[in-house]
């Protein structure tokens, strides 16, 4: 048995794994930002318990494997699949405790830098690993796959962009206080964002256009949040399908800001369906892989006269 831990900036969750089947799962809200003083040892063992006296390993994946983390791992390049992330782990090893492996994120570095740690679980994870795929989030994440390998990732903060919209901005002050889903001004600002051949400029000049609505009457205030959400990802669609993307879209997860993505997706004319991550999957793949990664390793000392 071994444990695989998602450990993100917010979450921290654990899985009793063995080869087929998930044996227990925890969970809390004590993301990495919480630890305090780089106690993540302390943190670690109160969150497992007895759990530490049943397994073989613990597998790491997410921020926890950062800079900001415990252990930070490297960058695996693109293309990347499960046996490179085993091949690139890093194992702490501490008194007590059985060895800790660090599994890399993965990353491109042209044209831009891009990166993700953790996300890759849920993508290794599906049965079908060949595509473009949506994570949605504060961060969203577009990534292509070839072979069950990630070869692509683009990043767009849209989500981040859009709570700090309805927060403090020229905008933010017209929201009323309670919210209603309002998902008609949803579609309307996905298709505003659409129409890229009609109106002048881009996102930059459509986000006015909360507040110029407003003004003469043709938008409610309470269809204010729900309209600037539709702008914002109706804009990511526009950008990422504009890169030439085309073909079937899969959206990991089936959450509310999922379904909004499939909405969105279905406006610009794009084939988009849900699919269900699964992370035990996800590691299972990489730990299968691992014992290959460490015996090559070895063989490798032992071929170069090392220890």
């Amino acid at each position: 048995m071994y444990i695989a831990i998602e450990w993100t900036s917010a979450a921290f969750r654990a899985l009793l794994l063995n080869d087929k089947t998930v044996l227990g799962e925890k969970k809390s809200a004590r993301g990495t930002t919480r630890v305090t003083n780089d106690t993540f040892e302390a943190a670690l063992r109160e969150e497992l318990g007895d759990w530490l006296e049943k397994t073989e390993m613990i597998l790491f994946s997410g921020m926890i494997t950062s800079r900001n983390g415990w252990i930070e791992s490297p960058f695996a390049p693109v293309p990347a699949g499960p046996a490179d992330l085993a091949a690139q782990a890093v194992t702490h090893h501490v008194e007590g405790l059985p060895p800790l492996v660090f599994l890399p994120g993965i990353a491109q570095t042209t044209p831009l830098p891009d990166v993700m740690r953790g996300e890759e679980m849920s993508l290794f994870g599906l049965t079908e690993t060949e595509g473009l795929f949506v994570l949605p989030g504060p961060h969203a994440k577009w990534v292509t796959m070839e072979g069950g390998h990630i070869s692509a990732i683009t990043t767009y903060m849209s989500g981040e962009i859009l709570d700090l919209l309805k927060k403090d901005s020229l905008v933010s002050r017209l929201i009323p206080a309670t919210y209603e889903e309002r998902p008609d001004a949803f579609r309307r600002g996905v298709l505003t964002a659409c129409e890229q051949g009609v109106l002048p400029g881009r996102i930059l000049a459509r986000i006015f256009s909360a507040r110029s609505l407003v003004l003469f009457d043709e938008l409610g205030p309470e269809e204010i949040a729900d309209y600037l959400a539709g702008l914002m990802i109706g804009a990511e669609i526009a950008e990422a399908l504009g890169e030439g993307k085309s073909g079937k879209i899969s959206i990991v997860g089936h959450t509310p800001l999922a379904g909004r993505y499939k909405t969105a997706l279905e406006l610009f004319g794009a084939e988009a369906n849900l699919v269900t991550p699964d992370i035990a999957a996800g590691f299972r793949r990489v730990a299968s892989r691992q014992g290959d990664a460490a015996r090559a390793i070895e063989e490798a000392k032992i071929a170069s006269g090392g220890i």
